[in-house]
């Protein structure tokens, strides 16, 4: 996930268990809590949040959050080298750009149509089992 500096999510590609309302406020939670963190250290360049069953790596660049959900046995040298090559890139884009790019939303299958109702057993079957 990509979010701007005010919360908005601005690419996804989280599995569709996470609606967009979960990532809206996922992003304005992190927008919130980095702001003390920025004035306290100095600047946050990166948070590895460790869980039983994930990871949460999110890394910080000007005006822009990347945020990774990953197993908690992820190679961190490696993605934190393919983060950095991200950030670079992103860096370079406009907002404006970066939202001109994101996919159009998938729609939801049609559901299925409901089941006939089965007026009569045939006679071929009405000797067999319970009937």
């Amino acid at each position: 996930m990509v979010s701007d500096e005010r919360g908005n999510v601005l690419a996804h590609s989280f599995p569709a268990y996470f609606g967009q309302e979960t990532l809206k406020g996922a992003a304005d939670l992190l927008q919130d809590n980095t702001v003390g963190l920025q004035e306290a250290t100095g600047g946050v360049k990166l948070f590895d949040i460790r869980c039983e069953l994930g990871r949460l790596i999110i890394k910080t660049i000007p005006q822009m959050f990347i945020v990774v959900l990953c197993q908690p046995t992820v190679n961190l040298s490696l993605l934190l080298i393919s983060l950095n090559v991200a950030a670079k890139k992103l860096e370079k884009m406009p907002p404006e750009q970066l939202l001109a790019n994101v996919a159009p939303k998938q729609e939801a299958p049609a559901p299925a149509a409901p089941a006939k109702k089965v007026e009569s057993i045939p006679a071929a079957m009405r000797g067999y089992g319970r009937w």
